[in-house]
């Protein structure tokens, strides 16, 4: 990536494996005009969108505004570069481009490679040979022979060019602007104290978004929805394996049909690294979701507001959806929208992270890219008596109403409340999941008769070892898993229980029973629901009247033929009751499940089935090397003294907070390699300091240093699980001349 003299970005896209680093390039403004949206819509047919490639039929899903194609002769994908004369197939492939650099007078610098420039099915000859050419003014070149050559020895594959000018001569200034730290004053807001090892993050709609795959929104509306098509699934993803489409794969990640008044909740999802096995004595790693990434809910909040029985509205009209939330800094967090049940509606697919102090809440809405954006500071989360969800000092989960313990209405019906639990909320296999089983389910559900419930067996603990390969890039377990656990979360072959109807269960459709990351689409939920959950009707496909029977598919209440061609209207129905049965229960064979059992199997399953492969029956709740360990390193800033120069130092100012294991005060160091206060250069000042605020340490100097040329502060600070943060702060004091 690079800009070039009119302030225009110049981006490369390539496939990053056989195309050697090689690909073309696009060119994009940095901002959008004065009531222009910066991106286009999510449809791919949608004409405000660039053409991807030159393929009318497939467009780049949110083009950034005044996007072009600059290289057009060159292109991505991952083939072999177009032939010069598309009528000969002798004649010689055009190249591709790679490390664009700016270049005086809006001229760009790239690195171009004649022939295929791919190494698809084996290396295609003739090999790279990459020299340095120029793009003239920025503009698009229609061939290679339009870009002149600066630098091409056939002896080297030249690379990386850079233009020897001063900044100046290809951007009119003398350097670029200066972006200023975000200071951790306590002026931002007065959620955040002076110090402070927290953020604030929030969205100004929920209402107003563009999360469906590849969705339009229809005139007068803020909703994407899908844009049409002959698609039962509606571009959110079949039964069966039809290449890369739908959510997950695509930009949208809604992951059921749902209606904007089913919208309840967000969830703070954070991820821990993933630890190197060499570091826990272990030779593979020693858990797995399949995500392969260890989430924990950092809270769950309502996000309707009430008087009385009226419910707020925001500036759009619709529902307030706002929300505001205090987190830790410094940490890796990503977004879920739940319904009332904790199901998730839609999720982000990236993480984000807040700096201390730091305050985003700037997006106007979820991924309302297309759109004028719902100014936040006009919503009710953005008013003084708007109650910030603070998930720093404990952690809010959705609840019923028979257990909230907030005292306030959350929804129309006032069905539902927030429970607070103490820490981060893990859900795992063997912690919480197989108990539930095991009260609830297997009684009917186990090896031990002829014939299981459902023809499924919810008791098998005999470890097996799971498919190494789920499809895509998903890796398998490294390790062994419960035959039970095999059976929902990774029986992809259909070796259990009812066959699947097209063929096998294709990722990320796990088993019979569990989507992964889709509650409302997994039929477990749907049976301990009693109700089908996904947005549609049995009626709405063709399905089996039989479960594992294909020979009785049923469409439309006429026969249907389970051929090839038509297992892409095939999906799975809700037949029977509701989980555990009203009378086993009755009987009292198996014990009811209650609300908070059925919450954490979807949350189990809206986290990718997260599974211990390291859990000790004999130590429950050890954290181990495997689900549970902690390995994040605690959130650590020093706000006094500032890097550089500081007018005095009277006190010493550190904000110190730890999401999961929680923080080690043992372990908190602070030395100088001057004196403060008595105490000598290289002694620890540790016990000297004072709580501030929630979070936030001080060291107030009865003697304030007001000249030091040089000196450095060294802060360290652990978690329990052993996991260090450190500061090496080098500064100067010297009083300034008024």
């Amino acid at each position: 990536m690079t800009q070039i003299s009119d302030g225009n970005i110049v981006v490369e896209e390539y496939y990053n494996l056989n195309n050697l680093g090689f690909g073309t390039f696009y060119k994009m403004r940095p901002t959008a005009p004065d009531g222009v949206s910066y991106f286009g819509p999510a449809s791919i047919k949608d004409a405000r969108n660039l053409a991807y490639n030159g393929t009318n039929y497939n467009r780049i899903p949110f083009t950034p505004n005044g996007l072009t194609w600059l290289t057009p002769f060159s292109t991505a994908f991952d083939s072999p570069a177009r032939l010069s004369d598309p009528k000969n197939p002798d004649s010689p492939r055009v190249g591709k481009v790679t490390h664009p650099s700016g270049a005086p007078d809006n001229h760009l610098l790239t690195v171009w490679s004649p022939g295929p420039v791919n190494s698809n099915n084996g290396l295609r000859k003739p090999a790279i040979d990459g020299g340095i050419y120029l793009i003239k003014d920025g503009k698009p070149v229609t061939e290679p022979g339009q870009m002149r050559l600066i630098k091409n020895d056939p002896k080297f594959n030249e690379q990386w060019p850079r233009a020897l000018v001063p900044y100046k001569r290809i951007f009119g200034v003398d350097e670029p602007k200066a972006l200023a730290a975000v200071r951790n004053d306590g002026k931002r807001s007065p959620h955040l104290p002076e110090g402070t090892p927290f953020g604030l993050v929030g969205s100004s709609s929920i209402y107003k978004r563009e999360s469906y795959p590849h969705g339009s929104i229809a005139e007068g509306k803020v909703t994407a929805a899908y844009s049409g098509g002959n698609d039962p699934f509606q571009g959110l993803g079949s039964l069966a394996y039809t290449g890369i489409n739908g959510n997950w794969f695509v930009q949208g990640s809604d992951a059921c049909r749902y209606e904007n008044s089913e919208v309840h909740a967000v969830r703070i999802i954070v991820t821990e690294p993933t630890t190197d096995p060499r570091h826990t004595a272990k030779p593979n790693r020693r858990w797995w979701n399949v995500a392969n990434e260890r989430m924990r809910i950092l809270g769950e909040f309502p996000v309707r507001k009430f008087t009385g029985d009226k419910q707020i509205t925001d500036p759009d009209g619709n529902p307030d959806t706002s929300f505001l939330v205090k987190i830790p800094a410094d940490i890796a967090w990503t977004f879920q929208t739940l319904d009332k049940r904790g199901m998730v509606l839609n999720s982000a697919q990236t993480w984000h992270q807040v700096r201390p102090s730091e305050i985003r809440t700037d997006c106007g809405g979820c991924h309302a890219h297309s759109q004028t954006p719902t100014q936040f500071k006009d919503t009710f989360a953005a008013r003084p008596e708007y109650q910030v969800f603070d998930l720093t000092a404990h952690t809010p989960l959705l609840t019923s109403k028979s257990n909230d313990e907030s005292k306030k209405k959350w929804d129309v019906q006032d069905e539902t409340g927030i429970r607070f639990a103490k820490e981060a909320q893990n859900v795992e296999y063997y912690r919480d999941i197989q108990p539930i089983f095991a009260r609830s389910c297997v009684a009917c559900h186990t090896q031990k008769g002829d014939k299981p419930a459902g023809n499924l067996v919810l008791d098998d603990e005999s470890l097996v070892q799971p498919p190494q390969g789920i499809g895509g890039l998903v890796s398998g377990p490294a390790g062994k898993v419960p035959g039970t656990y095999l059976r929902l979360a990774l029986d992809h072959s259909g070796k259990f229980g009812y066959k699947s109807p097209v063929g096998n269960w294709s990722h990320p459709q796990a088993s019979r029973y569990v989507r992964q990351f889709q509650s409302r689409r997994s039929l477990l939920a749907w049976k301990i629901f009693g109700e089908r959950l996904d947005g549609w009707s049995n009626d709405d496909f063709a399905h089996e009247t039989t479960p594992g029977d294909p020979e009785s598919l049923t469409f439309k209440g006429k026969p249907f033929a389970n051929k090839p061609e038509n297992r892409r209207l095939i999906n799975l129905a809700y037949t029977g009751s509701i989980m555990p049965p009203p009378d086993a229960v009755k009987e009292g064979k198996v014990k009811p499940l209650t609300d908070e059992d059925r919450r954490t199997l979807v949350r189990w399953i809206d986290l990718g089935c997260p599974i211990d492969l390291a859990y000790d029956p004999a130590k429950p709740e050890a954290r181990g090397s495997g689900w549970r360990q902690d390995d994040s390193r605690p959130t650590l800033t020093l706000t006094y003294p500032q890097v550089g120069t500081n007018e005095s130092l009277s006190r010493i100012l550190i904000g110190m907070h730890d999401y999961d294991s929680g923080l080690d005060l043992k372990s908190f160091r602070v030395t100088a390699d001057f004196g403060i206060d008595g105490t000598a250069a290289g002694e620890d000042l540790a016990a000297k300091f004072q709580t501030k605020t929630l979070g936030v340490w001080e060291l107030a100097l009865s003697k304030p240093i007001t000249d030091l040329p040089n000196g450095k502060l060294t802060v360290v600070v652990a978690d329990k699980q052993g996991n260090q943060t450190r500061i090496d702060r080098v500064f100067s004091v010297k009083t300034l001349a008024k």
